[in-house]
């Protein structure tokens, strides 16, 4: 393998379905509500931010605030590779 080839290989992810899962909860400090998690950005997202090529997880997880009202789902971007919160925010999906 010469070196351009080594260049493109993708490290394996280190952080599984559900441990982003788990991180999600963290971040929400949340004891219920759904999560849903998602290998790619789901359809009817909007998020206006762009993260690197890095690999990542997106999670749809409950607001935390008791508020009953229309508004977006909470999209929390998780990278796979390190497990850092790239994104904690409005999924841009109201309406």
């Amino acid at each position: 393998m010469n070196r351009q080839q080594e260049s493109r290989i993708i490290p394996f992810p280190h952080i599984t379905k559900q441990k982003a899962l788990e991180i999600a909860a963290q971040v929400c400090k949340s004891d219920g509500g759904e999560f849903h998690c998602y290998s790619e950005l789901p359809e009817g997202c909007a998020i206006y931010r762009t993260f690197s090529d890095e690999p990542c997880w997106y999670v749809y997880a409950p607001w935390g605030d008791n508020l009953i009202m229309l508004r977006s789902s909470r999209l929390i971007v998780i990278s796979r590779l390190t497990g850092q919160v790239f994104y904690d925010g409005p999924a841009g999906n109201e309406g």
